[in-house]
């Protein structure tokens, strides 16, 4: 964020984070003036399928700390996806243990890279997106020009003809 948010800013920040995550089927409750807090729903019964799925749960606090401006700050859970890779890891590791180790702990790296690095960089590349463009379209409201023009309000006095007759 380039600028420092107001408290009813922060509040429409927070506000939309809520209905995103909402429309993505996210049980979402709020943890104070500053915080919310959210579980997301399983992939099965997700109403929409993308990069988020494999967040499981997650907090997102706008504050300052140590007299700095004030931010948005997230932490994103991922247990299930951590669960997906722990088994995915054990079923490598009883078909494979008669191979070399080398080649045992190569294939559970690329594993844990393809299973659970993946998924983790693009929920994370996508939820900081989401928070951006909630953030933005609030702070920078401003900057941005009206579509329909303010009229020009000059003052008439009374019993005079209007500035265009």
């Amino acid at each position: 964020m380039r600028t420092e948010p107001t408290v009813r800013q922060t509040q429409a920040i927070l506000t939309r984070i809520e209905r995103e995550l909402v429309a993505r089927g996210a049980r979402v409750e709020r943890a104070g003036a500053s915080a919310v807090r959210f579980d997301m729903a399983y992939p099965w019964r997700a109403r929409k399928l993308d990069a988020l799925t494999t967040v499981s749960a997650g907090r997102v606090l706008v504050s300052a700390g140590a007299g700095e401006p004030r931010r948005v700050r997230y932490e994103l859970g991922f247990r299930l996806l951590r669960a997906v890779a722990a088994a995915a890891s054990v079923i490598l590791l009883v078909w494979g243990w008669e191979w070399p180790r080398a080649s045992l702990l190569n294939a559970l790296l690329a594993l844990w890279v393809v299973v659970f690095g993946v998924p983790y960089a693009l929920a994370e590349r996508r939820f900081r997106r989401l928070l951006d463009a909630a953030a933005h379209d609030v702070i920078d409201r401003r900057q941005t020009t009206r579509e329909t023009p303010v009229p020009d309000v000059r003052a008439v006095e009374p019993g005079s003809p209007p500035p265009d007759a």
